[in-house]
């Protein structure tokens, strides 16, 4: 008899451990209005089986803290900063009890708008939209920042939509299949500027095989579908290019050398849906972990669209779009399960949490939103 009560006892246990919620570490880069809190990096937790917020609290204050990143393998952020009235990037140390300290300061010529690692850790890369730079600061083994800036100065615009693109303005960087490229949306230039990574001198070396997008479209943001070798469908890697002027998403095939085929361009809101707006501006992009569906954000319209893809063809087609019950939102994230999506509104101070059905896409609004002031960057941590 005891021997089958501790039986039960043990299964249930067992049965409540593996369905115990996992906690996710929520962490936000601020700059937009800020609701006269400090400026810097806020922190919050999230359970993934409620789908609910921790109050959000100031993890570290520090002026233009916009865009973090994290080294891929240990407890180490990059952040934007602007420090006694200098640009710089920060390698800041994450003890065990979620404590920010900064490590390393190295100062740049440019506010930075956005930051990556390769995908060994071994260079951190940052895109200055202002200064129409990009620049690759060495990491060392311990993930602190070295003092041996690269800067590469982008040149010219397409001159297609006037006081846009009169000037290059890089604005993002993704890090190709194998890593062995980086690609830097220029919405400026209208292309897709790609560097060789050269992890031996820990330097971009540029090539002359530049991407040309939609004319006028202003690339932003863009992300990687890897091709799949366990599955013979998706032997080849695609990637899906946000135009930001346009207000549409480019598929690209990605091809071994670097160069890029456009595939085909859908539009992120109607014309309808754009004239109710007196100013429209597209800001992010993600795609599903299981790649089937691609998600990006309207600001003006405060909107999400929701596309699905068609893994053959590669097509897509919007299927859904969702007011953010919010303002401005500029980026949002997806938990690594793909059962949530994440929405900052930068305006109106908050983060909006939508489940995502995992048949066919789409997005619920699960209710209040959170308070998070002047929230532009969501990452998200296990």
């Amino acid at each position: 008899m005891r021997s089958f009560a501790l039986a039960v006892w043990l299964a249930l246990f067992a049965f409540g451990m593996s369905s115990r919620a996992e906690e996710l570490d929520v962490w936000f880069g601020t700059g937009g209005n800020n609701a006269e809190q400090p400026k810097g990096i806020w922190h919050a937790t999230f359970d993934s089986e409620s789908g609910k917020f921790s109050k959000a609290n100031l993890a570290i204050e520090l002026n233009g803290a916009g865009w973090i990143t994290w080294h891929p393998t240990l407890p180490i952020m990059y952040s934007t900063a602007n420090i006694k009235g200098k640009s710089s990037l920060c390698a800041i140390k994450v003890d065990e009890d979620k404590k920010l300290s900064i490590a390393k300061t190295v100062n740049i010529n440019h506010g930075s708008c956005f930051l990556t690692t390769d995908k060994t850790g071994a260079i951190l890369i940052s895109a200055q939209y202002g200064g129409g730079t990009v620049v690759s600061v060495p990491i060392g083994e311990d993930g602190m920042l070295q003092d041996e800036v690269q800067e590469i100065q982008h040149q010219g615009g397409s001159r297609v939509v006037g006081n846009r693109q009169n000037s290059p303005h890089p604005h993002y960087a993704e890090i190709g299949p194998n890593n062995q490229f980086v690609y830097v949306p220029d919405l400026g230039m209208d292309q897709l500027v790609v560097y060789k990574l050269d992890l031996d001198s820990k330097k971009l070396v540029p090539t002359d095989k530049p991407v040309e997008c939609v004319k006028g479209g202003g690339p932003r943001h863009m992300k990687i579908r890897a091709a799949d070798p366990k599955n013979k469908l998706e032997d080849r890697s695609f990637a899906f290019v946000l135009n930001e002027l346009a207000m549409s998403v480019s598929c690209f095939e990605v091809n071994g050398d670097g160069t890029m085929k456009l595939v085909h361009t859908e539009p992120t809101l109607s014309e309808e849906e754009k004239a109710g707006e007196v100013f429209n501006s597209a800001s992010e992009i993600r795609i599903h972990p299981n790649g089937e569906f691609i998600y990006t954000a309207n600001r003006g319209n405060d909107s999400i669209s929701v596309f699905h893809v068609k893994t053959k063809s590669f097509s897509f087609a919007r299927q859904q779009l969702v007011s953010v019950h919010g303002t401005w939102p500029r980026n949002f994230n997806l938990t690594p399960d793909g059962k949530w999506l994440l929405a900052a509104a930068a305006y109106t101070n908050s983060v909006s949490v939508f489940a995502i059905n995992q048949d066919d896409g789409t997005l619920t609004f699960q209710g209040r939103p959170t308070f998070v002031p002047g929230a532009i960057c969501v990452s998200v941590r296990k």
